[in-house]
């Protein structure tokens, strides 16, 4: 199945959403009818039933989205006069606007903005709203009665004050906050005076759009063929649509524009030459894939990724970490309500995680499955120049897949990652998967080029929705950063935070070898007890450093790099530094001296060399140091419980 044909089924599954607003993200958004667009209006004009002006005011940019009936002209204009329906900019629906704005290259606009409307008004599939609206454009004193309502300001010569200059005496009209151009190029909108309270406005009005599509269908001039998405016969075009991404965007997934270049003349005669596609069709999928990026998408640069269902749109996002897609705040507080219990078992920790992980996906697949669900779509969009867009990754697969492969992510990358409670503003430790953002951040750092970005998202993808390996190459970087502690100097960014996001990245590379944050006390690989033994010198020389309340870092920092590429021999520099350490904690360094002697035994002399160490290390040394640490809590608390 194309994704075009699967869009057109989302569009017919949500068909009863047409229309209608609905609050996302900060935004209004609706799934649009069949020749309609959506344009931002800056001024709203109320018109009597008799087609009398009425009122007008200025529409800030939170009410402005309206819905345009179109055609396939107007909805992809760029210079060539193409009027829209019922609601446009200023040339084409006021008849004075050559009088108030001196521009006589546009004096034709109007005649074919009513000339089309005038076929509508007498078809069969008339609305009475439309009519009035007509009526009340074909007076032509539009401007002048925006004018009278102190909407436009004028200047000397009578004509519209496109902008206004500070020098200007007077408060600022509210159109010049709301027009960004000239305000001779302010798109308005129209509605007429309603007959009760549950009477929509025209830009929301169900009655009108059918009335529209129904005209539209009837009339229009479009040749019939088989269409290559249905299979069926069809009315076809070559026109498809353009701001997919968001309002300003004009790059198209399907262009036909060869008039100039050739690039395929020769080939093909015509554009149904290569394709042919029916114009509802194109429609809907192309106003379902919209949608489901203004409701459900994320972006990074120019790249726009969506997972939707095909029967019902909402699934997980498959770049959110555990936490969010566990429920936010609600797992923090679980974790803060047995916080002392678990600081004492790493393992509880992690089983915790893994059970709410598992009982959130399963309540939201067992749901959307009650709704219907059984296939998901997952793609991504970019553009590699401003009027041509692609789908730069596309998979489509059972529902039932989908959310395995989520679960398996969140069950294989995972380790002790810190987030900030929203409620408390405390930091928090939990066991689970940092997001796709916070990955990106940790692999390129805060200031890379986003178009680098960019590429990780696309490239985890099939790791998170098809359980393909993770790339070395980008574990591979992350541990270079970690082994420059000191080119974390930017507030922006902690090494402690970018390591653990290295941790669950090497587990997934080594998910086979089911790596735990747990401390694996059986684990005698070689670069684990190397990175053991470096988590043991750090926690001890930490402990001196905060009793004699220095600030600098410990050598087993400062040697973090090197130990990496040369570890016997930069273990021997770092263990002979300890020494001082040692006598400084008497007999408190008793438990230390017993672990180092431990893990040095369990290094074979063919192990203690200066090759390289993998990036388990970074495993060893992370389990190690939080395992100490818990140790030493969990001590703190029994002498405490002991004096109660």
């Amino acid at each position: 199945m194309s994704w075009m044909e699967e869009l057109s089924r989302v569009y017919e599954h949500n068909r009863s959403l047409v229309g209608t607003f609905e609050e996302k993200r900060k935004q209004r958004i609706t799934l649009l009818p069949v020749s309609h667009v959506m344009q931002s209006a800056q001024v709203e004009v109320l018109v009597t039933k008799g087609g009398d002006f009425h009122s007008a005011k200025v529409v800030e940019k939170e009410n402005a989205r309206t819905i345009v009936p179109a055609t396939p002209s107007s909805a992809n204009r760029s210079n060539a006069p193409a009027p829209h329906f019922l609601h446009d900019k200023l040339q084409y629906v006021a008849g004075d606007y050559v009088n108030y704005s001196g521009n006589i290259k546009q004096a034709g606009h109007h005649q074919l903005f009513l000339d089309q409307m005038k076929q509508w008004v007498k078809s069969p599939f008339n609305h009475h709203k439309a009519e009035a609206i007509y009526k009340y454009l074909s007076k032509g004193t539009l401007i002048k009665d925006l004018i009278e309502q102190n909407i436009f300001p004028v200047d000397t010569r009578n004509q519209i004050l496109e902008k206004w200059s500070k020098d200007t005496e007077g408060e600022k009209p509210a159109i010049y906050r709301v027009v960004s151009a000239e305000v001779s190029s302010a798109f308005v909108r129209f509605d007429v005076v309603h007959e009760s309270y549950e009477d929509p406005v025209v830009w929301e009005d169900k009655s009108l759009f059918k009335a529209y599509i129904d005209f539209f269908g009837n009339e229009n001039e479009l040749v019939e063929g088989h269409c290559y998405v249905t299979g069926l016969r069809e009315k076809l075009t070559s026109q498809h649509g353009s701001r997919i991404r968001n309002a300003g965007d004009m790059s198209k997934l399907i262009s036909a524009n060869d008039d100039i270049g050739f690039t395929y003349r020769g080939r093909f005669g015509s554009p149904s030459d290569a394709v042919q596609i029916g114009y509802e069709t194109s429609q809907k999928a192309h106003h379902a894939l919209r949608w489901l990026i203004q409701r459900q998408g994320t972006y990074v640069d120019s790249r726009y990724f969506v997972a939707f269902g095909l029967e019902q749109p909402e699934v997980p996002v498959p770049f959110e970490s555990t936490v969010e897609l566990t429920g936010g705040n609600a797992l923090l507080n679980q974790l803060l309500q047995k916080e002392q219990a678990l600081a004492e078992d790493m393992a509880r920790t992690e089983e915790l995680i893994a059970n709410e992980l598992n009982r959130s996906l399963h309540g939201m697949r067992h749901q959307l499955e009650k709704e219907g669900l059984e296939n998901v779509v997952v793609m991504a969009l970019d553009a590699a120049t401003t009027g041509r867009l692609a789908v730069v990754y596309y998979q489509s697969i059972k529902a039932s897949r989908f959310f395995a492969s989520i679960e398996h992510w969140h069950r294989t990358c995972r380790w002790l990652q810190l987030v900030k409670d929203l409620d408390t503003f405390r930091t928090r430790r939990f066991v689970g998967t940092p997001s796709t953002y916070r990955i990106a951040e940790a692999v390129y750092g805060s200031k890379a080029d986003s178009r680098v970005k960019k590429e990780l998202y696309t490239r985890l993808l099939p790791c998170i929705v098809e359980q393909k390996p993770i790339p070395k190459d980008i574990v591979a970087t992350i541990v270079n950063r970690i082994k420059n502690p000191f080119s974390f100097s930017s507030s922006m960014e902690s090494w402690e935070g970018t390591m653990n996001v290295a941790c669950a990245l090497i587990s997934k590379l080594y998910e086979k070898e089911g790596y735990t944050v747990a401390l694996q006390e059986e684990n005698n690989s070689r670069d684990y007890l190397f990175g053991r033994l470096l988590g043991v010198a750090e926690v001890m020389e930490r402990r001196v450093l905060k009793e004699r309340d220095e600030k600098r870092a410990t050598n087993a920092t400062r040697y973090f790099n090197a130990f990496s590429q040369h570890p016997a021999r930069t273990w021997m520099v770092i263990r002979k530094q300890l020494t001082p350490y040692f006598e400084r904690l008497g007999i408190g360094s008793t438990s230390y001296a017993k672990i180092i002697q431990q893990l040095e035994d369990r290094l074979a002399v063919e192990q203690m060399t200066d090759d390289p160490l993998g990036p388990v290390f970074l495993l060893g040394y992370s389990s190690q140091v939080q395992d100490m640490y818990t140790k030493r809590e969990e001590k703190k608390h029994d002498s405490v419980t002991e004096q109660d």
